[in-house]
This record gives structure tokens, C-alpha cells and sequence, in this order.
């Protein structure tokens, strides 16, 4: 039977609909205000839309591979240089579940009580215990969830739609409610436009050179998920016609809808609105209900506010469930299976590899044990501690796109690997390289820096840890394995 292929418009939509998000408006504007627009066009022009061509021409280039990432960089490099790549790439998942299993408990209390409660205070002793107890309810909860993974995924599928769903409804409504907002104040924002408001941050905390410079790596995890589009171009009724244009055209709707979503902020309400214990994961929801004071008073702002809740609760869960087992079954099958433990790969009847899930169980665990106990040792509170997890998730998550940009450069340059589509022309391949390396690395950096230059040691080595523990282990499993295959 002849499947249906891709339209233009239908490639377009699901490039938008997986990489563009509500949260990060809610989070960009809460640290940034209208600042933030620079830094999302940067992050789109200089690292969405080369990143997405790279992406599209290793998928089809290796179409015959089953090892995905890790094949495109074995093939490309060498060995050692994609399990190291392949191993930071996991563990930007396992730094994803770690914020996750912390971060998931603002938007359940909007929805339960209409208020973010975790960053109330539980005194004793001069001490906050709130992210301590914040620390358990993520382990209670990573244990249930590794006991739902068990069962098999594709029984909670239900979960991960109806918040993807949600999602994108919140997206739509962030959108359009806002124009709405504007046109009923006719055509003004609360927020005042200027070219001093596009490059000065209303926050103090970010009105110094490396903090400005380091919100450059959330502006590049703005755009994550292109990773998705690999196998998407043979998918395409014409891909020699559509593939440049829809991804061009993908990327400069997506950066008009961030800009968009920015405006609309700025016409629902101030930034110095923001309530002085918000963090930046409660943003979002104040702005929602914000939205829904404008156009129908407290109530619909009420009940936007907690619908929002909802629907950002039910993605993260949905999220956790999928993105807890998806990584890990590919870091094994994608790898020598010499690498691991015989254990490893033993399947329950659900086709779940209890023993490996179990292993990262424990590591998640481990992570939240230790944050917790340290915690009460040097208390931040609990805004603190989420500012940190989006911290640690975007420089976790951004890493990884240095070895695949690296490696995307070998490839291009290597004539003897087979490349059935060509996105980029050989003599850009280098400036392109150069561009999208140096648009993440010095994200990167000042973000990794920024808090040792002010003597906030424990923000700096907890953003490091993650991909740094990995790497080491990356390196001892494959020097240790290496001896065994020979």
C-alpha cells in the first residue's frame, strides 16, 4: 500500500509543532524582557536552521543505519568520538528527567490551589526544607514512573497526547489571546517597546556581560527537537523542491512566532508585574492568567491559569514516561552491545530492559539524593533551585550539538561517505561549522563561568556535573570494552 507523503505545509507544521513553545516564551520574557527577542533570532538564524540542514543531510546520508546518531558520528569520526557523543547525549536526558522530577510540582499546585506553593518556606532551624522535600516527592515519583515504564510505554500513550495536545493549544491561545488583548487596548502594549528595552534586560540579573551572553544557550534550546526531522526528508512528496524552502520558511515563521509571543506578553501585562517570589517556572502561568484577566476578568483569568497548570503538567508527565526509557533504548541498541552488561539487554514481556531501566533509575536517584542533602547544607530556597534545573537542562541539552555539529563537519568533507542530499554547499561548510560551534560554545561558557566569577560555586559545578561524570564514564566503559572486542 502506497503511504501518503508530506505536503510543504504539512512539513512546515510539524517542524513548528515540535520545536516551538509556550514555556520557553513564559521563561525567556520572565529573565529577559523584550531582550530576549535579539537572542531568539540569533538561536534561529544562526543555529535553528543551519543545524536542522545539518540534521536532514546526516538522515538521509546514513538513511541505512539503524544507530542513528551514534552511526552518523562513528561513520563520520570515529568510534570512541560517538560513544563519548552518544553517552553526553543520554545524559542530557537523565539531567532532563532529574529537573523534571523537581520542576513537575509547580504547575500540579496552579492547578490544585491557583498559587505556586513550592516557594513557600518550611523554617527549622534557619533552614528551608522545601527543595529538600521537593528532592523526595521527585524520587517517589521517579520510582513510580520506572515502575509505569515497566508495564510498557504504549499504555500511557494517552498522556504524552492529551498534553501535547494542550500544549500546542496553549500556544495558540498565548497567541491569538494576545492579539486580542492588543486590539481591545488599541494597539498598546503595558510593556513599552524600545530599542533600549531589545538590548537592556529589566531583570538586574541578567544586565551583566556573561549572565546577557549565557541566555544565548536557552535561545538555542528554544529551538530543541530538530534532532526529530533526521528520517523526515524522504517523507516528502518533492524533497528536492520543499526541503530547503519549508525548512526556511519553518524557521522564520518559528522566529516571527517567538517575537510574537513576546509582544503579546508585553500586551498582557509589565514585566515588573512579576511578583518577587516567581521563578521562572511559574512565569508562564501568571502570564496566562494575566491574559485571562484582560479579556474576561479574574474568573477566565483563574481558569486559564490553572488550565495551563494542567496541560503543562500532563506533557511533563507525559514526557517523563517516554523520555525515561526512548534515550536509554536507543543509547543500547545503537552501541556495541559488548559495551554493557548481558543483563542489559534481557527484556521483560512488555519488551522493557528492566535491569537497565532500574540502573538509570538509581542514577536519577542518586542525583535528587544528593541535591536534596546538599541543599540543606547550603540553602538557595526553592526559586533557586529551579533557576539551576533550567540551568543544568539547557547546558545538558545544548552539549550534545557540538559533537553532531563537529561530526556533520567530518562528514562533508569526507568524500568517500555517501551523501544523497545536499543542503549546504561545500565551500560554506566551513563558516557554517565555525558559526553554529561558536553560537553554542560561548553560550555555553559565559553560563558555565558566570556563577564561579561570582563565587556561586555549587550553581557552577552542578551545571557542569551532568556532562562531565558522563564523559569520564564514556571513557572508561569504552577503553575498558575496546580491550575486550580486540
Amino acid at each position: 500500500m502506497k503511504t501518503k507523503k508530506l505536503g510543504l505545509c504539512a512539513f512546515i507544521m510539524m517542524i513548528l509543532t515540535s520545536v516551538f513553545g509556550v514555556t520557553n516564551i513564559g521563561v525567556g520574557f520572565y529573565r529577559m524582557g523584550y531582550a530576549a527577542i535579539p537572542m531568539f533570532i540569533i538561536g534561529g538564524v544562526l543555529f535553528f536552521v543551519p543545524f536542522l540542514f545539518m540534521i536532514l543531510e546526516f538522515g538521509t546520508g546514513f538513511k541505512k543505519e539503524a544507530g542513528g546518531i551514534y552511526s552518523w558520528m562513528e561513520k563520520s569520526v570515529s568510534s570512541k568520538y560517538a560513544f563519548i557523543g552518544i553517552m553526553i547525549w543520554y545524559a542530557s536526558y537523565v539531567i532532563w528527567m532529574f529537573g523534571k522530577a523537581l520542576s513537575i510540582w509547580v504547575p500540579l499546585s496552579f492547578v490544585l490551589f491557583g498559587k505556586d506553593l513550592t516557594t513557600n518556606t518550611i523554617m527549622f532551624n534557619g533552614i528551608d526544607y522545601v527543595p529538600f522535600l521537593l528532592g523526595m516527592l521527585g524520587i517517589i515519583l521517579i520510582i513510580i514512573v520506572n515502575s509505569a515504564i515497566k508495564m510498557g510505554p504504549s499504555k500511557f500513550v494517552k498522556i504524552s497526547a492529551i498534553g501535547g495536545i494542550s500544549v500546542v493549544a496553549l500556544n495558540a491561545i498565548l497567541i491569538f489571546g494576545g492579539i486580542i488583548v492588543f486590539i481591545i487596548q488599541g494597539g498598546h502594549l503595558n510593556e513599552a517597546i524600545s530599542l533600549n528595552a531589545l538590548f537592556v534586560s529589566p531583570n538586574p540579573d541578567y544586565n551583566s556581560i556573561m549572565p546577557y551572553m549565557g541566555f544565548v544557550v536557552f535561545a538555542v534550546f528554544a529551538y530543541a527537537g530538530v534532532e526529530a526531522m533526521g528520517g523526515v526528508a524522504d517523507e516528502l512528496e518533492n524533497p528536492k523542491r520543499d526541503l530547503k524552502r519549508g525548512i526556511l520558511l519553518s524557521g522564520i515563521f518559528i522566529i516571527i512566532c517567538y517575537i510574537v509571543g513576546f509582544l503579546m506578553v508585553g500586551a498582557v501585562m509589565k514585566w515588573s508585574d512579576f511578583p518577587s517570589n516567581v521563578s521562572s517556572l511559574s512565569a508562564l502561568f501568571l502570564i496566562m492568567q494575566n491574559l485571562g484577566n484582560n479579556i474576561g476578568g479574574e474568573l477566565l483569568g483563574n481558569i486559564l491559569m490553572r488550565f495551563t497548570g494542567l496541560g503543562i503538567f500532563l506533557s511533563y508527565l507525559g514526557a517523563l514516561i517516554a523520555l525515561s526509557y526512548a534515550p536509554l533504548k536507543q543509547l543500547l541498541g545503537a552501541t556495541p552491545k559488548e559495551f554493557w552488561p548481558e543483563s542489559f539487554q534481557k527484556e521483560n514481556k512488555n519488551g522493557i530492559r528492566n535491569k537497565a531501566i532500574n540502573i538509570q533509575m538509581l542514577i536519577v536517584i542518586m542525583f535528587l539524593l544528593v541535591k536534596s542533602i546538599v541543599g540543606l547544607f547550603n540553602p538557595d530556597g526553592a526559586n533557586a533551585l529551579f533557576e539551576l534545573v533550567i540551568t543544568m537542562t539547557n547546558v545538558g541539552m545544548t552539549v550534545p550539538c557540538l559533537f553532531l555539529i563537529y561530526a556533520w563537519y567530518k562528514f562533508r568533507t569526507n568524500d568517500s561517505l555517501e551523501k544523497d542530499l545536499i543542503m549546504i554547499k561545500r565551500k560554506y561548510v566551513p563558516i557554517i561549522t565555525i558559526i553554529t560551534l561558536v553560537v553554542v560554545s560561548f553560550g555555553n561558557i559565559f553560563t558555565i563561568i558566570y556563577p564561579f566569577t561570582i563565587g556561586d560555586l555549587s550553581t557552577g559545578i552542578w551545571t557542569i556535573v551532568g556532562p562531565f561524570i558522563f564523559a569520564i564514564l564514556a571513557v572508561i566503559i569504552y577503553n575498558k570494552s575496546n580491550k575486550k572486542i580486540k
